[in-house]
């Protein structure tokens, strides 16, 4: 690791970014992946002029306009799959959160009305402010395709297939980006990729875990109840090629 200087006397810790590179024929595998993205421009005092080559800070706030990004997102962490005819299928950050809901979405936790009903005497202080975007960072992301024609299919992924105990040839999951929520639970998006004799297996999946904290004053009133955290929900998309 090396430090250098920028514009402006900004250090910034150069990392270096592992990789790994696989070729199952007619598929050539590559994932990068290294540190998080930085917290402010790299290359300017403010931000990166717009007539210039941005860097990845500024190239994610002009993408995503969002009021805030996860608090962990990983620019370098890519997995691609090539094919040999020279279409490309990845996942990576930028992308799949360009497909977070960007407007005034109501997100909150299933027992918030009951709580809400119970200090109707605090209703001012507890008057409803919505999000102005996803809080969560849900996304329907399912990769970025290059030199692909999609078309609708009636086939479905072969289970059985999946359950057999195949000689695993390659296996290696990458974090997309992950964030606490304000430390109300935990959202992140990973990807996996599994290779087996015959098909590689890619498991993306989107986790959202909620959970719920009781104040000191209001644990004191509810010696007999308990807080549980809401139950983990997660959406895991699994694509075989």
């Amino acid at each position: 690791m090396t430090t250098i200087k920028v514009h402006g006397g900004i250090d910034i810790l150069r990392l270096p970014v592992n990789q790994e590179e696989h070729i199952f024929p007619p598929w050539q595998i590559k994932y990068t992946q290294s540190h998080i993205l930085h917290s402010k421009c790299s290359k300017h005092e403010e931000s990166c002029p717009a007539d210039s080559d941005p860097c990845q800070f500024c190239e994610y706030n002009r993408a995503l306009e969002m009021p805030h990004m996860p608090d962990m997102v990983f620019p370098n962490n890519i997995l691609t799959l090539k094919h040999q005819g020279k279409a490309e299928f990845n996942f990576n950050a930028l992308d799949a959160l360009k497909l977070v809901a960007n407007g005034k979405i109501n997100v909150q936790l299933a027992c918030a009305d009951a709580w809400q009903e119970s200090r109707s005497n605090c209703k001012e202080y507890l008057q409803e402010k919505v999000k102005p975007f996803d809080w969560t960072f849900t996304t329907d992301y399912m990769g970025t395709c290059k030199g692909f024609q999609i078309e609708e299919t009636d086939e479905r992924i072969d289970l059985e297939k999946l359950k057999r105990k195949d000689k695993i040839l390659f296996y290696h999951e990458l974090t997309l980006f992950e964030d606490e929520l304000h430390d109300n639970g935990i959202a992140s998006l990973t990807v996996k990729i599994r290779v087996m004799p015959g098909t590689p297996h890619l498991p993306l999946k989107t986790s959202l875990y909620h959970k719920l904290t009781i104040s000191e004053a209001d644990s004191s009133s509810q010696s007999n109840s308990s807080s549980e955290p809401e139950p983990k929900q997660s959406n895991e998309a699994v694509h075989e090629i």
